[in-house]
Parts: structure tokens; C-alpha cells; sequence
């Protein structure tokens, strides 16, 4: 009894760590600004990399590297102990081949007559294998509009869990600022009505299917400016426990929608 506590307190143990590695949010921040891209991972309140090399990653592959150097130093000398060894192995080995070759050419000409005596005619029959004469049952074929009424009923079903993953991604702190310049007013006008269209309709997708927080958007015509600026920066978080949420909706959903129906059809015929 007491190793069977044992045994599911270690259970235990590990569906809580398992559970707490899910809810802990993966993060990332990118952001361009004055025409430098830097960005950052972060899992939970921990560094693992970042554009300037730092993080946990870079410091477990420093480790490695150190590790290596000493051991690569070792096996270089005992590679080149094990080439003098097999020299002299060599060496010895050639002399007991020359002493060899003699017995070789006695047996090789053993063997040349052994295999000028002639073998039996007699040959193995051939058994011949039963065929049955019952025809295998091969599975119905589904016609192309079972295979598209298949296809739809997944898609209904899919929709929703795949938006719930979706969701899980939040943009945050979501900053646009976008300044459009031109020597030519008219073609300054343009480009920005073009822009602002384009940056507008992208965040109307973007908040339907992620989850939005805005810091500050502005797009504006600068006439006065000879370069346009580019500055934008975003951070993003996603918890795992939603893919598993999602994947346990589409399973219930599947059984009670799809595969039951489809039984109880079965059934009827």
C-alpha cells in the first residue's frame, strides 16, 4: 500500500507540473523603431532569448561549448596512442600472412573439385497454395458527395476550437506610428491614403481573430519630411492550455456530431 501512495503521489506530481508548464504564458515583444528590429522571448518571467544574444538558450549553449573544448583534447590523444598500436598490429599482421598463403592454395583447390561433382537432378516439387474461392470483402467506397458532406460537418465542427486557439494569442501594447513624406504633395496624398487603408483593414482582421490591445495607431502625412518613418512595436503572449482546450472541444464535438450519427445510420441499413 504504501508503494502504491508513493507511486501516485509521483503521478500526482508530475500532471501538476505538467499543468503548470501549460497555464505559464509564452511572450514575445518585437518592435522597429529608427530602423533597428529588436525582440525578446520570454517563457513566463524568464529571459530564454533576445536580439542582443542573451537569455537562457545562449547561456546553455556557452556551457556546451566549454564542456567540449577539454573533452575534444582528451579523445585527440587517445586517437593518436590507438594509431601507433594499430601500426604496429599491422606490421605483425603481415608477416603471419605471408606465412598463410600456402595452406590457402591447398584449400582453394579442395573446394574447385568438391564443386565439379555432379549435383542430383532432383528437384523439389513445387507445392501448389490453396486459393480461396471466397472474394475478399473490400470496404465501401463514398461517393464524392459523402466525402464533401464529410469534409463540411468538420469544417462546422473545427470552427470554433480552431478560433479558440486563435484567441489565445494577445497582441498587446499594439503601437503604430507611421509617417508618410513626399517631395510631392500629391503623390504624398496618395501614398497615405493607400497606407492608412492597408493599416486599417489589417487591424480589423487581426482583431477578429486575435485578441487586441491598442497603445497608440497614428498615420499622418508629413510634407514636410524628405523620408517617411516606419515605427511599430507589438508584444505577444500565448498560453498552451488553450491548444489542449480547443483539442478536447473538437473531440466531444466529433463523437456526438459525427461518429454516433454515423453508427446509428450503419445501424438502420
Amino acid at each position: 500500500m504504501l508503494v502504491l501512495k508513493i507511486i501516485l503521489w509521483v503521478i500526482l506530481a508530475v500532471l501538476g507540473i505538467i499543468l503548470l508548464l501549460l497555464v505559464l504564458p509564452v511572450s514575445g515583444q518585437i518592435s522597429y523603431i529608427d530602423k533597428r528590429i529588436s525582440y525578446s522571448v520570454k517563457y513566463a518571467f524568464l529571459g530564454m532569448y533576445d536580439s542582443d544574444g542573451k537569455g537562457l538558450i545562449p547561456w546553455f549553449k556557452n556551457r556546451r561549448k566549454k564542456k567540449k573544448l577539454p573533452e575534444d583534447d582528451a579523445e585527440s590523444e587517445e586517437t593518436d596512442i590507438l594509431e601507433d598500436d594499430t601500426e604496429s598490429e599491422e606490421l605483425n599482421i603481415s608477416e603471419d600472412n605471408t606465412e598463410s598463403e600456402e595452406p590457402d592454395i591447398l584449400e582453394d583447390n579442395t573446394e574447385s573439385e568438391e564443386k565439379n561433382i555432379p549435383e542430383d537432378d532432383t528437384e523439389s516439387e513445387e507445392t501448389d497454395i490453396p486459393e480461396d474461392d471466397e472474394e475478399s470483402e473490400e470496404p465501401e467506397k463514398k461517393t464524392l458527395g459523402e466525402k464533401l458532406e464529410y469534409i463540411l460537418n468538420i469544417w462546422e465542427i473545427a470552427g470554433r476550437p480552431v478560433l479558440k486557439i486563435f484567441k489565445g494569442f494577445k497582441l498587446s501594447g499594439l503601437y503604430i506610428d507611421f509617417a508618410i513624406a513626399n517631395e510631392d504633395a500629391y503623390k504624398c496624398a496618395l501614398n497615405y491614403g493607400r497606407i492608412c487603408g492597408g493599416v486599417y483593414s489589417i487591424l480589423a482582421w487581426l482583431g477578429v481573430l486575435f485578441t487586441v490591445k491598442y497603445k497608440t495607431v497614428d498615420v499622418f502625412p508629413d510634407f514636410d519630411a524628405k523620408e517617411s518613418r516606419y515605427d511599430a512595436a507589438v508584444k505577444i503572449s500565448f498560453n498552451f492550455m488553450n491548444i489542449i482546450i480547443a483539442a478536447l472541444w473538437f473531440a466531444v464535438m466529433y463523437i456526438f456530431k459525427i461518429s454516433i450519427p454515423n453508427k446509428k445510420k450503419k445501424k438502420q441499413i
